[in-house]
């Protein structure tokens, strides 16, 4: 059987039970295996699925279909991760949720479908025109019809500024909001004193511009739509909750065209009246809020104007998800984890990766492949993605090894380019994929469903299994495992407590072929204590360090001299005063010529007197040493000269001795065989200890090598080993494409193989279409058992989507820095997994125009404490403090790593891993272009857009391959400004204004390419090959520079900054009209100004090609310089630079430590000015904690796609032999 074996086995007893109770005289069929198998296989959910699959009739669903729903629910219950599992909304929660539907509330008088009192040209422009009557456009068959052209200046202007903004939106969000309003409706609602003027019908249009005319005509692909965000007012003003008609609008016939509308919005209890004749049109009549008329409740009148404008259709659906959850009481696992008020959570362990784990149809790097492997263990999770670090490329691999497996996959992002970004990047595979930003274009819905039905049968490949793939995954993990040994035995501390590698770093090499020091090494070996061998290596650095210090070394050395001569010494009492020693030496004095006089007598005078004698002696001795015993005594009467010259040293042995007891037994006894070994060092101390570890060092080399040889075999391997992984996962990726191709095309039978896959094809083929939801709301059975890749807006989900926890095995969000925490909720709740992508280093959400309302903390109880769900901006900000994140950290947008640099520094401190340069290119990646007599008057600088659209011209002209380009302004009048003015120039060029109208629609894989003009505010997503910056700022005509920085200055403002400043892939052009160093930034509120400061003094640096200024720029916004230094060691400075002087000998040119952004090149080789190899040397890169996998592979295989051809210099073979390694270098060379 294909489906569930547990459930089927449930499946079977409740078949049998069904049988074993039934009262019937024949017992029932019921149904057969075939079906059991079917049933365990589709997983039904509703009654009304049953009716999808082969083999169920009306008969079992009726008498059978409840229990056998029952059985179903239970074992999915039982079953199912965590996610799927139903938790009761708390009191905590539910307060949280009521607040944040507040937020969504846009129930008042900032809804322009609701209250439009006067006409902002912004939003709304008045059709109404003694030359024209603007309802042919909608009503009967519909007609095009020029409204606007030069002769009324005025209004063209308006009306081409209205068709920017929508065009913008389209654009940005996919929601394509140009609708002509008609008719409209005024007066206050019933019950309630709420006053509406408002449109009662909108009709999708089309525009057709010149740089002369603007038509219009009907949008036949879009529906025309009731206005029932009226009627959600009117329920939620007085308190009802009953569902809302369907908004499609039917009749469009001009002779009951108004009689239907009035019908349609009296059945919702809204009566409406007319007052004028209702076929004759008249201008919008602008009220301020003194001047609307005054109305009683209920009070609504018929008004026969007619707009075209930008009217938000889909704010009320997450809304409606809102109460339908509060009603039912229960959500999901992720959503409790992320409103409750519990602490954040704990941090999960980080899990090994293990290739079989991992399918992806692009090759990954490391922190891509991190993402993939942490959501095999956990259901939510949060992927950081700066600038160009390919979040969209990892979202294509999550979305695909989930699909892979048979999972149903949903993206959701309000940015139409991030749902454009990951579709394109889905290739071939995005056939398969439904895309919908926008619920009321019909058309590109079902042009999408036509072509999943007719997509040509996909014939199974013998080698795309996953058994085939688990082959190249078990040799990949085997290959990797070869560099764990490397990493493991080499660059791992082993027992004498340091990695080995180093070893070769410290170690002279030694020349045993010469008779000399082969003798001199069997004699080191003689007089060095064994147990020096013994010492691990921080002991050794600590004797070493120790003894390197002259001071130390004579100290030392003076006290063991003096110890060893004058051995008494340490017995004398060490608290003797000046006073003691020279009465010690007057006594001593008369003492010793007594014991001289003893000691010429004759031994039988000696005999006698002896006892005497020596009795004076221990009288003497006793002030001064510690015992008077016999050896002392002896000592002084045998030897009285040595006494008198010890005495004499015994302030400076007493000075001397703390120092020496201060020493450890081992460093006493490095110090003996330092003065055992001088002889062999030129009788210097000081380099005898040198010479000691050295000696230390060379022995524990000489060992690892003898116990490590196949290890160190391994590195001969290397090369060979990465070309292996690299094939073997080139392999594996082109058989994952393949095996899911297999897979999703097979997931299609349920739409090709339907019992209603007759009425699925009607409805797609029908001239009439039915709506988009309703086409969902009828199929989604089949629907989401085919399709397993959906990318949707927010609005979109709630509008099509079924309400139930669990729909999606996984949800992923994008640019998820810009979402509310509001809109994603619902979303969530139709999950099994999550993961939260975005960055923010980026923008914020924006709430212009939304009338989103914020917490009123007041209202709360006194103990209440607030969610962090009511206080987070975004549900990327919300997530990254309750589930657990990763970082994406290498950068592939930029070709320069100039272009990226500033934001890596500033924004991520320097954590993104940037490749180097491998080219220079002929003019500098950064252009500044000064601005003389520019003047910022009504917050524009015309000097500036004037130069944009020349440089624009001048850029059309001169570009080689078609580069795309962006235009970004700091705001929106500056935006408005340059786009009057190519407007202007199309109509005095028309050659130009062919290429804006070529440029502005340009797509490559149904993915925005085009020339755009953009506030700073609407770029996040976005990336050209060129970017042009109107900075706008200057002096006023007054010549006073106002430093009013707007929304840089803000509270977040600086992350605007980062995301205009890496949008860039070849080129910047920044257009300023100031000098950067005038800028006074010292008492700015936040950092926004300054780091402008900072990024406009970088790009004059780079624009004039002052490297070091620039790297200054860079390097003061973190410590790497410091790092770096400390890092420096000089074992290794002495390793590079024997590098650098062999290849200096070879006469090959190269430049050392290439690279300004996360990864450096140790030395770049050039050939006709331009790299042609890259050398890196092991000690450098094994220094960070990166697992081989990251370092040996992902870090290669990056550069090399970059443009870099490298190789690795082992300090194993370079200290074995350089000059061979030297040659394998300029074999390389010549060959390039």
């Amino acid at each position: 059987m294909n489906g569930d074996k547990e459930l089927y086995d449930e499946l079977v007893k409740l078949r049998q039970h069904i049988k074993d109770t039934s009262t019937s005289e024949r017992t029932p069929a019921v149904c057969t295996d075939e079906v059991l198998s079917e049933i365990a296989n589709l997983v039904p959910v509703k009654l009304s699925d049953f009716e999808s699959i082969p083999g169920v009739g009306k008969a079992f669903i009726e008498n059978y279909g409840e229990q056998f729903l029952r059985v179903i629910n239970r074992h999915e219950r039982n079953t199912q991760g965590s996610g799927i599992r139903k938790v009761t909304i708390n009191k905590s929660v539910s307060t949280t949720l009521k607040e944040l539907e507040k937020k969504l509330v846009n129930i008042n008088k900032r809804n322009h479908l609701l209250y439009m009192p006067k006409l902002q040209s912004k939003y709304a422009v008045d059709l109404f025109s003694g030359n024209y009557d603007a309802r042919d456009i909608l009503l009967g068959t519909g007609k095009k019809i020029e409204v606007a052209n030069l002769k009324d200046e005025q209004k063209f202007k308006k009306i081409t500024s209205l068709l920017r903004s929508t065009n913008r939106l389209l654009r940005e969000k996919g929601q394509n909001n140009l609708f002509i309003a008609y008719p409209f409706v005024k007066g206050t609602l019933p019950g309630e004193n709420f006053d509406v003027r408002c449109p009662l019908a909108l009709f999708p249009v089309i525009e057709e511009r010149s740089p002369t005319s603007i038509k219009l005509s009907l949008d036949r692909s879009r529906d025309a739509l009731y206005n029932t965000t009226l009627i959600l007012a009117y329920q939620k003003t007085n308190g009802l909750n009953t569902p809302l008609p369907p908004e499609e609008i039917e009749d469009t016939s001009r002779e009951t065209f108004l009689e239907s509308i009035k019908t349609f919005y009296k059945n919702s209890d809204l009566e409406i009246q007319s007052e004028e004749s209702e076929n004759e049109m008249h201008a919008f009549t602008d009220y301020t809020a003194e001047s609307f008329p005054k109305f009683s409740p209920g009070d609504l009148f018929l008004e026969n104007s007619i707009v075209i404008g930008n009217f938000p259709i889909c704010s009320s659906s997450i809304q409606k998800d809102f109460q339908k959850i509060a009603e039912d009481g229960n959500i999901n696992t992720l959503l409790n984890d992320l409103l409750s008020t519990d602490d954040e959570a704990s941090a999960k362990n980080e899990t090994p990766i293990c290739e079989s784990a991992l399918h992806y149809i692009n090759e990954l790097n490391s922190s891509q492949e991190k993402v993939l492997n942490d959501l095999n263990t956990t259901d939510e999770l949060v992927v950081e993605g700066p600038p160009g670090t390919g979040k969209s490329q990892t979202i294509t691999s999550l979305i695909s090894q989930a699909a892979l497996g048979g999972k149903t996959v949903l993206m959701v992002s309000e940015k139409k380019t991030a749902l454009d970004v990951v579709y394109s990047r889905l290739g071939e595979l995005s056939k398969y994929a439904l895309i919908i930003d926008d619920v009321n274009n019909k058309n590109l819905f079902y042009s999408q469903m036509q072509k999943i039905v007719n997509i040509p049968e996909v014939k199974a490949k013998a080698q795309a299994t996953d058994s085939s793939e688990e082959k190249f995954s078990i040799e990949i993990d085997t290959q990797i495992s070869h560099l764990e040994k490397i990493a493991k035995t080499l660059y791992t501390k082993d027992d004498f407590g340091i990695e080995p590698y180093k070893l070769y770093l410290k170690c002279p090499r030694k020349d045993f072929s010469k008779t000399e020091q082969l003798q001199r090494e069997k004699t080191f070996n003689e007089t060095v204590n064994p147990l020096i061998l013994s010492m691990d290596y921080d002991t050794l650095v600590k004797c070493q360090e120790i003894f390197s210090n002259e001071e130390n070394v004579n100290r030392t050395n003076t006290f063991t001299q003096f110890d060893k001569t004058f051995p008494w010494l340490s017995k004398m009492n060490s608290t003797l005063t000046d006073f003691d020693t020279q009465h010690l030496e007057s006594q001593w004095q008369n003492l010793v010529m007594k014991i001289e006089e003893h000691n010429k007598k004759n031994f039988f005078a000696r005999l006698f007197e002896s006892g005497k004698i020596k009795k004076e002696i221990r009288e003497f001795a006793k002030p001064y040493f510690k015992e008077t015993n016999k050896e002392i005594v002896n000592l002084l009467m045998k030897k009285p000269s040595d006494f008198t010259e010890g005495q004499k040293h015994y302030t400076e042995y007493v000075s001397l001795k703390p120092h020496y007891d201060s020493l450890s037994e081992k460093e006493k006894l490095f110090f003996a065989s330092m003065q055992n070994s001088r002889h062999l060092c030129n009788n210097s101390l000081l380099e005898a200890a040198k010479e000691i570890v050295f000696f230390s060092l060379y022995k524990h080399l000489m060992d690892f090598e003898a116990t490590h040889r196949d290890s160190l075999l391994q590195i001969e391997n290397f090369p060979e080993t990465i070309r292996t992984i690299s094939n073997d996962i080139q392999k594996k990726t082109k058989l994952t494409r393949e095996h899911l191709e297999q897979v999703l095309y097979g997931n299609l039978s349920m739409l090709t193989q339907s019992k209603r896959k007759n009425d699925i094809l009607r409805a797609i083929d029908s001239k009439r279409k039915m709506s988009v939801n309703k086409f969902i709301s009828k199929f989604d059975f089949e629907l989401f058992k085919a399709i397993k890749i959906w990318l949707l807006t927010p609005e979109v989900v709630s509008e099509i989507i079924p309400l139930q926890i669990g729909v999606f095995d996984l949800l992923i969000f994008d640019e998820a820095s810009q979402l509310y925490v509001e809109k994603g909720l619902p979303s969530i709740l139709r999950a099994k997994k999550v993961v939260v992508a975005g960055d923010q280093k980026q923008l914020r959400p924006s709430s212009l125009g939304t009338g989103r309302i914020t917490i009123d903390e007041d209202s709360l109880d006194e103990d209440e404490e607030i969610s962090a769900a009511l206080e987070e901006e975004s549900l990327l900000d919300l997530a990254k403090y309750k589930y657990k994140d990763t970082l994406l950290n290498f950068h592939y947008r930029s070709r320069y790593e100039e272009l990226i640099a500033f934001s890596n520094y500033a924004f991520y401190n320097g954590k993104l891993y940037v490749s180097p340069n491998i080219t220079t290119p002929d003019t500098p990646p950064i252009e500044m272009h000064k601005m003389e007599k520019a003047v910022w008057e009504n917050r524009q600088n015309k000097a500036e857009a004037e130069y944009i659209v020349s440089l624009l011209k001048n850029i059309f002209a001169t570009r080689q391959n078609k580069e795309t380009i962006g235009i970004i302004t700091f705001n929106t009048n500056q935006r408005d400004l340059i786009d009057d003015l190519i407007d202007k120039e199309c109509l005095q060029d028309e050659e130009f204004d062919k290429l804006i109208r070529e440029e502005t629609v340009r797509t490559k894989d149904g993915e925005d390419i085009g020339l755009f003009v953009k506030n700073i505010e609407n770029v996040q997503g976005d990336e050209r090959d060129i970017i042009i910056f109107s900075i706008g700022y200057a002096k006023n005509e007054s010549g006073k520079f106002i430093q009013n920085f707007g929304w840089l200055n803000q509270s977040g403002g600086e992350n605007r900054l980062n995301v205009a400043i890496s949008r860039a892939k070849q080129k910047v052009h920044v257009v300023v009209s100031f000098d950067p160093s005038t800028l006074n930034v010292d008492n700015t509120k936040n950092p926004g100004p300054a780091i402008l400061k900072k990024y406009l003094e970088y790009a004059d640096a780079v624009s004039s090609k002052n490297t070091d200024k620039a790297k200054q720029i860079l390097l003061s916004f973190t410590d790497n310089e410091e790092k770096s230094e400390k890092e420096n060691a000089e074992s290794e400075q002495l390793y590079m630079d024997s590098i650098s002087n062999a290849l200096k000998e070879e006469g090959i040119e190269f430049d050392r430590n290439v690279g300004i952004g996360g990864y450096t090149i140790d030395f770049a080789i050039k050939k006709d000015r331009k790299y042609v190899l890259g050398l890196e040397c092991d000690s450098r890169l094994y220094k960070n904690a990166a697992s081989p996998r990251d370092r040996d592979y992902h870090r290669q295989k990056y550069l090399e796609n970059r443009g870099w051809k490298l190789h690795r210099i082992w300090a194993s073979s370079w200290w074995k032999n350089p000059d061979a390694e030297i040659q394998k270098i300029t074999d390389i060379f010549d060959a390039l």
